[in-house]
């Protein structure tokens, strides 16, 4: 009975350490995605060998079998080679396109869906991210909506930002903070829910005055919507996104 006992716990530890040391996050990290999804993103402990070798990634349905022609073969690393982002062939996924007309999408509303990532360390196995696959999501970004947790004045309380939908990971930081003197905002952000919730801790404690949460034009969601255009809009990709979304906030005045 002992001996099984200190198997059983011996096997929670490896689930558990494995679980801690995980090779590389798959974004969306959330449990759905709409079925014009447009990017994959990937985080990896180790920097990766460039050109990053999309070979490496396989999109398949419910039934293990391969969602043919779904990623395009070119992978966009960022300099360090962590951080890879993967494109969802966009003809298929625009509507009245040509490979979307001829194939259609890759992604269909009701689906269950996995990505296997093949780890390059030896003995290293496969990474596993499964989603469901939601209906067709042509909304523009709404920064305006989004709901703000104030921190504290002199503290270095977090920013919490419930953006209520995701974004796209690589989007993180498209978001910043403006102080009251018009300066950036120095700090560790993070997403956090599935994407939903943008955190900043800033590096120095928070002072009097009006602050300002401050959106990139660039910012998109995992399927290329922006604030000014959806990507399913006609020619939205030459749409050009003059200016971002400006949200001020105070922090809050801390009663003892």
């Amino acid at each position: 009975m002992m001996r099984q006992t200190f198997a059983l716990c011996a096997l929670i530890w490896l689930q558990i350490a494995s679980a801690a040391t995980v090779a590389v996050e798959v974004h969306p990290a959330g449990a759905t995605v709409p079925e014009n999804l447009l990017r994959i993103e990937l985080r990896f402990r180790e920097p990766q060998r460039l050109p990053f070798d999309t070979r490496r990634l396989q999109l398949v349905d419910s039934t293990g079998i391969p969602i043919t022609n779904s990623l395009l073969d070119l992978a966009l690393p960022d300099a360090e080679g962590r951080r890879i982002s993967v494109l969802l062939d966009p003809g298929r996924v625009k509507t009245d396109v040509g490979p979307n007309l001829s194939a259609g999408r890759a992604l269909q509303e009701g689906e269950t869906v996995r990505l296997m990532v093949a780890n390059t360390s030896p003995g290293e196995p496969p990474v596993f991210k499964q989603w469901t696959v939601t209906s067709f999501d042509a909304e523009v970004l709404r920064p305006e909506l989004w709901h703000l947790r104030v921190p504290r004045i002199r503290s270095h309380d977090a920013l919490v930002v419930n953006m209520h939908q995701p974004i796209s990971s690589s989007g993180e930081r498209f978001i910043a903070v403006r102080d009251p003197a018009g300066l950036s905002v120095s700090g560790r952000i993070s997403l956090e829910d599935g994407d939903t919730v943008w955190r900043f801790t800033p590096s120095r404690s928070w002072q009097e005055g009006t602050y300002a949460l401050v959106t990139h034009p660039d910012l998109e969601d995992p399927a290329g919507n922006r604030s000014c255009a959806a990507f399913e809009e006609i020619r939205a990709s030459q749409v050009r996104c003059d200016m971002g979304v400006e949200i001020p906030f105070i922090p809050a005045v801390a009663f003892h």
